[in-house]
């Protein structure tokens, strides 16, 4: 595997790792209770786009490696973590409505 091929297969995977460690953070801090649910989401947001900049910023200072088509991966790479973060936001979605569904359960009488 050529070094270019590295970089960007590692910058795409920037993003999904990022956000997975801070939804588990942050699930974890609203499964204590020490953390509201509307800014547990916040904060799963605010790490998708932090993970894009960084996973933006990791290949633009590596751009040196690429050349002809693949200086496209400047912007793909993170593009494509970010659609590769889609599990994960599903996942930390359904584990989040989970919590507030067994705290708080609906009357459906």
């Amino acid at each position: 595997m050529a070094p270019d091929e590295i970089m960007v297969y590692g910058g795409m995977a920037i993003v999904p790792l990022f956000t997975g460690i801070v939804a588990a953070v942050v699930l974890r801090a609203v499964h204590l209770e020490s953390m509201s649910k509307l800014l547990a989401s916040l904060l799963f947001f605010v790490s998708l786009v932090a993970g894009v900049a960084l996973s933006f910023g990791f290949v633009y200072l590596n751009s040196d490696l690429l050349h002809g088509d693949g200086a496209l991966a400047i912007v793909a790479a993170p593009v494509t973590g970010a659609i590769v973060s889609i599990p994960i936001a599903i996942i930390f979605a359904m584990v989040l409505c989970i919590m507030a569904w067994s705290r708080h359960p609906p009357d459906l009488n």
